[in-house]
């Protein structure tokens, strides 16, 4: 069994499914939009917390979490839970960013105290899994393409539907779209707006 957790829209929870045989559990604490969606033959949803999770010891081959982690209350009993449903040998994966990550939005928006006080770091996340009895097997520091140019990026930002945006002051917001504008103006536009998410891969110890 592949649990989902933070599934959100259920995005991630239908790829998993898409490339594995094993059924798909997608838990969030809420499901309004992922239970909209066509229902698809090993993926179901479970509406719960990651601190409690409604699933049995060792019930499970793989955790997932995709930017999710950064939103739990407390990260070592999301570890301790993980540890408790995953069987020994099995796989608690983490695609999230972290401080360290790079993103086009921190070099236009004054984000570091939001970045500071908002996001772990990648020795955070080592440490809370470590002592919740995980062993690490992969990091990884992924790019992804956020935007296909500079002016969709532009657009998208204006937009401030970005969670860490939404939290500036006008006057703040506005200055950086200001300098964001000015950069798309400067340089070639065509080219894809990427950013770094970091990729974790654990392993459950005895």
């Amino acid at each position: 069994m592949i649990i989902d957790l933070g599934c959100s829209t259920g995005r991630f929870s239908e790829l998993l499914a898409a490339h594995s045989f094993a059924p798909v559990i997608g838990i969030d604490p809420s499901l309004d939009q992922a239970r909209r969606k066509p229902a698809i033959g090993n993926v179901v949803y479970c509406q719960g917390l990651a601190e409690a999770l409604p699933f049995s010891d060792g019930c499970a081959d793989l955790v997932f979490m995709s930017m999710v982690y950064h939103h739990f209350c407390d990260l070592s009993v999301v570890a301790k839970e993980c540890h408790r449903v995953l069987r020994q040998g099995g796989y608690a994966c983490i695609r999230n960013g972290t401080r360290e990550s790079d993103f086009s939005q921190r070099h236009f928006f004054p984000l570091r105290a939001l970045i500071e006080s908002n996001l772990p770091s990648r020795r955070d996340i080592e440490a809370v899994f470590a002592a919740g009895g995980f062993a690490p097997i992969v990091h990884q520091v992924v790019t992804q393409v956020t935007a296909p140019n500079w002016p969709s990026f532009v657009e998208k930002s204006a937009l401030r539907a970005d969670s860490f945006l939404a939290r500036l002051s006008d006057h703040d917001f506005q200055r950086g779209m200001a300098a964001l504008r000015d950069h798309c103006d400067a340089i070639y536009q065509n080219g894809a707006v990427t950013e770094e998410i970091d990729w974790f891969v654990f392993t459950r110890a005895a």
